[in-house]
Formats: structure tokens, sequence, C-alpha cells
């Protein structure tokens, strides 16, 4: 019995009567300990603990009163790991280990580009006007959910999800990108230069990944076992090898063209929400790969990015860092 347990018992015995005890009892068949708190005529204040032979599992404490019998079961913290509350112990540890060890939620940061139906990223003359700033075509995720199907352990599963995504392409050259019923096309300018000429989708994406793990990280079976996984702090991603391979799928919801510039000393800035005949979907093959905390991924569109006919012949990718943090 804790210290501030038996000031506590003490309190209430002094101020019922001078004869009441309190006593911690073994429950049946257990084995025998008992402590005794109070005062009483001839022994005055004290505490006095009856050591049996053995320690039971489960203490039966009572504060016998003057009128009154108050009756506390203390049971060790280990010994409550047993039956329906190990298992339901185990369950949240299962839980725990699949969404450590599955690597869809978080933050992809990354860089567009695309390439020409000759897989080159030097576009034939009649695409030129749709040349990337690669560096300042920026690539932004947040996966939010996900979902992770095990095959027998968390080493290897189908994994999806959801996620939100914005897909940022900055023309290098000083055009301005306009669209008609029968396609897209760049008209050069001299004045204004741009300091930003970009064109950004928004979207929803889907993933359907197959992922495996390296790491071994088995589920305990006995109350030893969760207690010391959790004293080491539950599972850890340290050591371990990802890869995932699959599909993404994105459904762009929002297309927008953007511009800024100075003119006549004034700084401007142009806004259009029309679709320039972009695919308002895409599918991508993605391979996601890291060790530890450490993750990268890439995409590579298996779709182009102007519907049939509408435009040149462009496949976007993109190529990035993930900040798992969700998890």
């Amino acid at each position: 019995m804790k210290p501030i347990t038996l000031l506590l018992a003490l309190a209430v015995v002094q101020a019922s009567a001078q004869t009441d005890t309190v006593r911690a009892d073994p429950v049946p068949q257990a084995r025998q300990q008992s402590v005794w708190i109070g005062m009483a005529p001839g022994k005055g204040a004290g505490v006095h603990i009856d050591d049996g032979d053995d320690v039971p599992d489960q203490d039966t404490i009572r504060i016998e009163l003057k009128r009154k019998i108050l009756t506390i079961l203390v049971t060790p913290k280990d010994s409550m790991l047993v039956g329906d509350t190990l298992q339901e112990h185990i369950d949240d540890l299962a839980l725990e280990r699949r969404n450590t060890f599955t690597y869809w939620a978080g933050l992809d940061i990354g860089l567009n580009n695309w390439v020409g139906p000759d897989g080159s990223g030097d576009l034939d003359a009649d695409a030129e006007f749709m040349q990337l700033d690669a560096a300042r075509s920026r690539f932004f995720a947040i996966n939010f959910m996900e979902q992770k199907v095990e095959f027998g352990s968390h080493r290897a599963g189908l994994l999806t999800g959801l996620g939100l995504e914005w897909t940022s392409y900055h023309l290098m050259n000083n055009v301005h990108l306009a669209y008609d019923n029968d396609s897209v096309y760049g008209v050069e300018v001299d004045e204004p230069q741009y300091s930003k000429n970009k064109l950004r989708q928004t979207g929803i994406r889907v993933p359907l990944l197959f992922e495996f793990n390296t790491k071994r990280a088995p589920l305990p079976t006995t109350a030893a076992e969760v207690r010391a996984l959790e004293a080491a702090g539950g599972y850890s991603r340290k050591g371990n090898f990802h890869i995932a391979v699959g599909v993404v799928g994105t459904w762009y919801f929002e297309t927008m063209y953007k511009q800024k510039y100075t003119q006549y000393g004034d700084r401007q800035k142009d806004r259009s929400n029309g679709d320039y005949h972009l695919l308002p979907y895409r599918a991508a093959a993605t391979v996601r790969l890291g060790w530890g905390g450490l993750n990268f991924f890439g995409e590579y569109a298996l779709t182009e990015l102007f519907a049939n006919g509408k435009g040149p012949s462009l496949t976007p990718f993109n190529v990035g860092l993930t900040l798992v943090g969700f998890n």
C-alpha cells in the first residue's frame, strides 16, 4: 500500500473511533498477507504488517469502522493482462504496428516536369511554349488517410487512402497561354516580363499500392511481452527498409492559370480558372521507398497532360520527399 493511501486510511480511522481498524486481507484461496492501521486501547496509533509465506495476486482491503466496513480490491497491474484484457492490448499493438509500418499518410513535397512523345525533356518546336522551369514547378500533397490490408503480418500488404494534391507547372518562356475550342497555344510577348507564369491543378488522389517492409516486428503473446514492448516505447521504424509500388489516381476539381508582372511601375496579377484543355484526371505509376524515417517517391503519369488532340503530347512526372507524420 502506498504511503499516501496509508495516511488517508489513518485519517478516516482517527475521525471515526479509537477502536476502528483498517485491514488488508487476501481474497479466498489467496496467499496470506494483512495490514493493520489505526488506534486501539492499549496499542495507540500504528501500522502492523503480518506476512504469510506467500504474496497474493489480488488483495481485499477492508477498512473496519464503527458502523461500516469499506472493501477495496487491489490488483497488481500485470495481473490485469489476462484473458480478454490481454487480447485487447495485443489488438491495440497490432493496430499500432500496422500504422507504424504504413508509409502513405504524411506530406509529399517535390518537383514536376514532363517529357514529349520521344521521352525527352527537350520539346519539339510546336511544343516549346510549354517548356518548364523545373526548379519552380512544385508538387505538394497532403495524404491524410490510409488503410492497409496485411498479408499475414505487417511486412506485406495492400494499401489505399486519400489525399489532396497541388500540381504546379511554371512555364519557362515569356508566353501567354491561351486556348480556343480546338486547342491550347502560347502567344509570345515582349512586355511585360512575367515573374510568375504557371498552371496549377488541385485534386483528390487515391492510391492502390503493394507495400513491403524488411524489419521484423512480432506481436507479443504474453503479458510480460506486452509490458516489455510498451516500456520500450512501442514499435519503431528505425532500421526498416520499405518499398511500395502501384498506381495513384487523381481527379482534378480545379485548374488555375496565374501570371504576375510589373507594368507602369505597378505590380499586376492575372488569374484565370479555365480548363485549358487539361485532362481532369490522371493515373500515375508510382514507387515509394525509404529507410526508417527517410522516404522518397516518384510518380510517372500513364495519361497525358492535355485531352486528345487539344495540345502538345506531354507526359507529366514528379519526384520528391515524403515527410511521414500522421501516424
